[in-house]
């Protein structure tokens, strides 16, 4: 359910990306996604994840400090266990295949 509310929520930001590769835009979500499962695994709350995620979005991912919430709060739900490199890999196949 979480990861459907986040991928909702980034969907949202992707009509305008229509006309830009989307394959770079996946890769740009997706970087994001390990930033703060990165925050997650360094100890960071997940405020203060979302906090340090979002200020750190600069460029062509600046459009996207809008979901890092949302995307916070799906990472924060995940078992322990589960956050590797997967994580934004599974993110960007999903992307790519929106």
């Amino acid at each position: 359910m979480r990861t459907a509310i986040a991928a909702i929520a980034l969907s949202s930001l992707a009509t305008p990306i229509l006309a830009q590769d989307a394959g770079s835009e996946c890769g740009v979500q997706s970087d994001i996604v390990m930033q703060v499962v990165e925050a997650r695994q360094s100890g960071d709350s997940r405020q203060a994840a979302q906090a340090k995620v979002s200020g750190e979005l600069t460029g062509s991912a600046e459009k996207y400090v809008s979901v890092v919430p949302q995307i916070s709060e799906w990472i924060y739900s995940l078992p322990e266990d589960q956050l590797g490199p997967e994580v934004g890999e599974s993110w960007a196949a999903q992307c790519e295949n929106m």
